[in-house]
Protein backbone atom coordinates (compact mmCIF):
# COMPACT_ATOMS: atom_id res chain seq x y z
CA UNK A 1 0.00 0.00 0.00
CA UNK A 2 0.96 3.61 -0.51
CA UNK A 3 2.52 4.81 2.42
CA UNK A 4 0.92 7.89 2.40
CA UNK A 5 -2.50 5.68 2.28
CA UNK A 6 -1.14 3.93 5.20
CA UNK A 7 -0.61 7.51 6.93
CA UNK A 8 -4.12 8.71 5.99
CA UNK A 9 -5.78 5.90 6.92
CA UNK A 10 -4.20 5.70 10.55
CA UNK A 11 -4.99 8.93 11.33
CA UNK A 12 -8.71 9.19 10.23
CA UNK A 13 -8.94 6.43 12.90
CA UNK A 14 -7.07 8.44 15.58
CA UNK A 15 -9.67 10.73 14.64
CA UNK A 16 -13.20 10.72 15.89
CA UNK A 17 -14.93 13.64 14.28
CA UNK A 18 -14.35 10.89 11.17
CA UNK A 19 -16.45 7.69 10.24
CA UNK A 20 -13.38 5.89 10.78
CA UNK A 21 -12.18 6.96 13.59
CA UNK A 22 -15.84 6.62 14.90
CA UNK A 23 -16.24 2.79 13.91
CA UNK A 24 -12.51 2.03 15.78
CA UNK A 25 -13.89 3.77 18.94
CA UNK A 26 -17.55 1.57 18.50
CA UNK A 27 -15.16 -1.47 17.96
CA UNK A 28 -12.91 -1.21 21.11
CA UNK A 29 -16.26 -1.09 22.75
CA UNK A 30 -17.79 -3.99 21.20
CA UNK A 31 -14.71 -6.26 21.48
CA UNK A 32 -13.88 -5.75 24.80
CA UNK A 33 -17.73 -6.21 25.41
CA UNK A 34 -17.19 -9.86 23.33
CA UNK A 35 -14.14 -10.70 25.51
CA UNK A 36 -15.49 -10.69 28.67
CA UNK A 37 -16.86 -13.62 28.70
CA UNK A 38 -13.00 -15.18 27.76
CA UNK A 39 -10.63 -13.69 30.75
CA UNK A 40 -8.39 -15.90 30.88
CA UNK A 41 -7.25 -16.18 26.92
CA UNK A 42 -3.24 -16.21 26.99
CA UNK A 43 -2.60 -15.84 23.18
CA UNK A 44 -4.10 -13.47 20.40
CA UNK A 45 -3.92 -13.55 16.85
CA UNK A 46 -4.44 -11.17 14.50
CA UNK A 47 -4.55 -12.53 10.77
CA UNK A 48 -3.85 -9.74 8.09
CA UNK A 49 -3.08 -7.45 10.48
CA UNK A 50 -2.03 -4.27 8.50
CA UNK A 51 -0.65 -1.71 10.67
CA UNK A 52 -1.13 -2.85 13.76
CA UNK A 53 -4.30 -1.62 15.05
CA UNK A 54 -6.21 -4.50 16.20
CA UNK A 55 -3.05 -6.09 17.50
CA UNK A 56 -1.75 -3.02 19.36
CA UNK A 57 -5.27 -3.11 21.14
CA UNK A 58 -4.89 -7.31 21.75
CA UNK A 59 -1.48 -6.59 22.97
CA UNK A 60 -3.19 -4.51 26.13
CA UNK A 61 -5.45 -7.52 26.72
CA UNK A 62 -3.14 -10.58 26.26
CA UNK A 63 0.20 -11.68 27.09
CA UNK A 64 1.04 -13.29 23.62
CA UNK A 65 -0.03 -11.73 20.49
CA UNK A 66 0.83 -12.84 16.85
CA UNK A 67 0.24 -10.50 13.66
CA UNK A 68 0.52 -11.82 10.47
CA UNK A 69 0.34 -10.34 6.72
CA UNK A 70 1.60 -10.77 3.18
CA UNK A 71 2.89 -7.42 3.43
CA UNK A 72 6.46 -6.32 4.74
CA UNK A 73 6.50 -2.47 4.47
CA UNK A 74 2.54 -3.20 6.86
CA UNK A 75 4.34 -5.47 9.27
CA UNK A 76 7.15 -2.60 9.60
CA UNK A 77 4.41 -0.36 10.15
CA UNK A 78 2.67 -2.82 12.88
CA UNK A 79 6.12 -3.19 14.61
CA UNK A 80 6.84 -0.14 15.52
CA UNK A 81 3.15 0.21 17.12
CA UNK A 82 3.66 -2.90 18.57
CA UNK A 83 6.97 -3.73 19.41
CA UNK A 84 6.10 -6.43 22.10
CA UNK A 85 4.22 -8.71 19.66
CA UNK A 86 4.86 -11.39 17.12
CA UNK A 87 4.77 -10.65 13.85
CA UNK A 88 4.67 -13.40 10.60
CA UNK A 89 4.90 -12.30 7.17
CA UNK A 90 3.30 -14.29 4.34
CA UNK A 91 0.83 -15.94 3.07
CA UNK A 92 -0.41 -18.67 5.86
CA UNK A 93 -3.37 -19.91 3.70
CA UNK A 94 -0.31 -20.89 1.34
CA UNK A 95 2.23 -21.96 3.58
CA UNK A 96 0.65 -22.56 6.86
CA UNK A 97 4.13 -23.92 8.79
CA UNK A 98 4.51 -19.99 8.90
CA UNK A 99 2.52 -19.91 11.92
CA UNK A 100 1.23 -23.51 13.61
CA UNK A 101 0.45 -22.34 17.22
CA UNK A 102 -3.08 -22.53 18.53
CA UNK A 103 -4.90 -19.86 20.37
CA UNK A 104 -7.34 -18.38 22.30
CA UNK A 105 -8.55 -15.39 19.84
CA UNK A 106 -8.12 -14.75 16.28
CA UNK A 107 -9.38 -11.62 14.66
CA UNK A 108 -9.55 -10.63 11.45
CA UNK A 109 -11.04 -6.92 10.47
CA UNK A 110 -11.75 -5.58 7.11
CA UNK A 111 -10.09 -8.57 5.14
CA UNK A 112 -12.87 -11.02 4.57
CA UNK A 113 -15.65 -8.50 2.58
CA UNK A 114 -12.49 -7.69 0.49
CA UNK A 115 -11.03 -10.89 -0.17
CA UNK A 116 -11.76 -12.93 -3.54
CA UNK A 117 -13.85 -15.56 -2.93
CA UNK A 118 -11.00 -18.56 -2.95
CA UNK A 119 -8.78 -16.35 -0.43
CA UNK A 120 -11.48 -16.10 1.79
CA UNK A 121 -12.27 -19.75 1.73
CA UNK A 122 -8.86 -20.41 2.46
CA UNK A 123 -8.59 -17.60 5.40
CA UNK A 124 -11.34 -19.04 7.28
CA UNK A 125 -9.98 -22.63 7.05
CA UNK A 126 -6.76 -21.48 8.62
CA UNK A 127 -8.32 -19.27 11.50
CA UNK A 128 -10.39 -22.17 12.14
CA UNK A 129 -7.95 -24.57 12.44
CA UNK A 130 -5.47 -22.16 14.72
CA UNK A 131 -8.23 -21.79 17.17
CA UNK A 132 -8.30 -23.81 20.21
CA UNK A 133 -11.35 -26.09 21.45
CA UNK A 134 -12.24 -23.61 23.21
CA UNK A 135 -11.01 -20.52 21.12
CA UNK A 136 -12.80 -17.25 19.57
CA UNK A 137 -12.82 -15.76 16.36
CA UNK A 138 -13.91 -12.37 16.14
CA UNK A 139 -14.32 -11.11 13.16
CA UNK A 140 -15.99 -8.13 10.94
CA UNK A 141 -17.95 -7.22 7.77
CA UNK A 142 -17.88 -3.41 6.88
CA UNK A 143 -20.76 -2.92 4.66
CA UNK A 144 -23.69 -4.62 5.00
CA UNK A 145 -26.32 -3.94 1.82
CA UNK A 146 -29.17 -3.62 4.54
CA UNK A 147 -27.86 -0.53 6.13
CA UNK A 148 -28.40 2.86 5.35
CA UNK A 149 -25.22 3.26 3.75
CA UNK A 150 -25.69 0.08 1.75
CA UNK A 151 -28.56 1.28 0.63
CA UNK A 152 -27.39 4.37 -0.41
CA UNK A 153 -24.20 2.70 -2.12
CA UNK A 154 -26.19 0.61 -3.98
CA UNK A 155 -28.21 2.98 -5.62
CA UNK A 156 -25.24 5.14 -6.76
CA UNK A 157 -23.17 2.53 -7.93
CA UNK A 158 -25.51 -0.42 -8.56
CA UNK A 159 -23.58 -3.95 -8.34
CA UNK A 160 -19.72 -1.99 -8.46
CA UNK A 161 -19.53 -2.82 -4.79
CA UNK A 162 -18.72 -5.82 -2.58
CA UNK A 163 -21.13 -6.17 0.18
CA UNK A 164 -22.28 -8.86 2.34
CA UNK A 165 -25.54 -8.98 5.25
CA UNK A 166 -25.67 -10.88 8.67
CA UNK A 167 -27.28 -13.94 7.47
CA UNK A 168 -25.32 -14.25 4.18
CA UNK A 169 -21.69 -13.63 7.01
CA UNK A 170 -23.66 -16.10 9.42
CA UNK A 171 -23.82 -18.51 6.32
CA UNK A 172 -19.73 -18.03 5.09
CA UNK A 173 -18.65 -19.13 8.70
CA UNK A 174 -20.90 -22.58 8.72
CA UNK A 175 -19.81 -23.66 5.47
CA UNK A 176 -16.37 -23.70 7.27
CA UNK A 177 -16.88 -25.17 10.35
CA UNK A 178 -17.53 -22.52 12.68
CA UNK A 179 -20.63 -21.23 14.82
CA UNK A 180 -21.89 -17.40 15.63
CA UNK A 181 -22.85 -16.91 18.64
CA UNK A 182 -22.91 -13.11 18.87
CA UNK A 183 -23.43 -10.84 16.40
CA UNK A 184 -22.73 -6.97 16.88
CA UNK A 185 -23.65 -4.15 14.92
CA UNK A 186 -22.54 -0.54 14.44
CA UNK A 187 -22.29 2.38 12.44
CA UNK A 188 -25.74 2.87 11.32
CA UNK A 189 -26.29 6.21 10.86
CA UNK A 190 -24.77 7.53 6.77
CA UNK A 191 -22.10 9.71 6.08
CA UNK A 192 -20.90 11.36 2.76
CA UNK A 193 -17.20 9.87 2.53
CA UNK A 194 -14.36 8.12 3.90
CA UNK A 195 -11.77 10.31 5.69
CA UNK A 196 -14.41 13.48 5.79
CA UNK A 197 -15.35 15.29 8.87
CA UNK A 198 -18.71 14.43 10.39
CA UNK A 199 -21.26 17.11 11.39
CA UNK A 200 -22.14 17.38 15.05
CA UNK A 201 -19.63 14.52 16.27
CA UNK A 202 -20.20 14.40 19.60
CA UNK A 203 -23.99 13.96 18.94
CA UNK A 204 -22.96 11.29 16.46
CA UNK A 205 -20.41 9.44 19.31
CA UNK A 206 -23.84 9.60 21.77
CA UNK A 207 -26.31 8.50 18.98
CA UNK A 208 -23.95 5.78 17.24
CA UNK A 209 -22.65 4.80 21.21
CA UNK A 210 -26.40 3.98 21.91
CA UNK A 211 -27.35 2.13 18.92
CA UNK A 212 -24.80 -0.01 19.26
CA UNK A 213 -26.13 -1.39 22.14
CA UNK A 214 -29.92 -1.86 20.98
CA UNK A 215 -29.70 -5.75 19.65
CA UNK A 216 -33.05 -5.73 17.66
CA UNK A 217 -30.92 -3.57 15.08
CA UNK A 218 -27.70 -5.11 14.80
CA UNK A 219 -29.01 -6.38 11.32
CA UNK A 220 -29.32 -2.72 9.84
CA UNK A 221 -25.73 -1.13 11.35
CA UNK A 222 -22.91 -0.41 8.12
CA UNK A 223 -20.90 -2.77 9.78
CA UNK A 224 -20.59 -5.91 12.21
CA UNK A 225 -19.05 -8.09 14.17
CA UNK A 226 -19.01 -11.64 14.25
CA UNK A 227 -18.23 -13.94 17.16
CA UNK A 228 -17.90 -17.41 16.69
CA UNK A 229 -16.34 -20.67 17.80
CA UNK A 230 -15.48 -23.79 15.96
CA UNK A 231 -18.44 -26.05 15.37
CA UNK A 232 -18.85 -29.48 17.44
CA UNK A 233 -18.16 -31.54 15.03
CA UNK A 234 -14.60 -29.75 14.15
CA UNK A 235 -13.25 -29.41 17.78
CA UNK A 236 -12.65 -33.03 18.38
CA UNK A 237 -10.15 -33.30 15.84
CA UNK A 238 -8.72 -30.14 17.53
CA UNK A 239 -6.21 -27.68 15.94
CA UNK A 240 -3.66 -28.19 13.55
CA UNK A 241 -0.81 -27.14 15.68
CA UNK A 242 -0.19 -26.85 19.25
CA UNK A 243 2.20 -24.80 21.46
Amino acid sequence: MDPTKVASYDRDLSDTRTAKGLEWMLERRLIDGLLGDHPHAQRAVDFACGTGRILGFLAERFPEVIGVDVSAAMIEVARERCPAARLVVGDVTVNPGLLTESADVVTAFRFLLNAEPPLRAAALDWMRDRLRPEGLLIVNFHLNPRSLRGCYLRLRHASDVTMMGVGEARALLASHGLTVRKVRGYSYLPYRRDGSRLLLPRVRRSVEGWLARVDRLTGWGSCFLLLAERSRDTVSTGPAGEG
